[in-house]
């Protein structure tokens, strides 16, 4: 007699084992595709490194235009000045860039010692208006520095930090 299995006992062996990656996968794979559509698998699977943000103030300003553009072109004008800062953090933020390093895109870097301090406002003349409706957009500022730490800072740009910088409408950077 041969050492071998029989061709019926392969066979089986092969349906069990296949009736058990479907069992599993009937069990199992609805909590698999919620992992994965959540992120907690690609996170295990395929890690990413982060990279931390370390821009000065002129590349948070930069930052902060893109953001207010990207709001403006969703949204189909600015956000309210008085909540400026809510309506843009979620897009400042990159894939490869934990929430909290984007968010330091809205802290003034001289500022890191002093934890509630922003240092940055809106310009009450871009509030909640289309750009095309501001008057001279390449030389109104859209956010400046300010003396003002408090979050979603805004006023008009004259109470800006002397010396300091703005970002126009345009984008392009201004002295105050």
């Amino acid at each position: 007699m041969s050492d071998r299995p029989s061709r019926k006992g392969c066979r089986a062996c092969l349906a069990v084992a296949v009736l058990a990656i479907v069992a599993a996968a009937a069990l199992y794979g609805p909590v698999i595709r919620d992992f994965w559509n959540e992120g907690i698998l690609q996170t295990y699977l395929f890690p990413q490194r982060k990279r931390a943000y370390a821009g000065d103030s002129v590349a948070n300003l930069k930052a902060q235009h893109t953001a207010l553009m990207l709001y403006h072109e969703s949204e189909g004008q600015f956000p309210e000045a008085s909540g400026w800062m809510d309506a843009i953090e979620n897009r400042l933020r990159t894939a490869d860039m934990d929430r909290e390093e984007a968010l330091k895109k809205l802290r003034r870097p001289d500022l890191h010692d002093q934890p509630q301090a922003y240092g940055y406002a809106m310009n009450d003349a871009a509030s909640a208006k289309y750009k095309e409706d501001v008057p001279e957009p390449a030389k109104t500022p859209l956010t400046f520095e300010t003396p003002d730490t408090a979050r979603n800072a805004h006023g008009p740009a004259s109470s800006g930090l002397r010396g300091g910088n703005a970002i126009s409408i345009e984008g392009g950077l201004l002295k105050l």
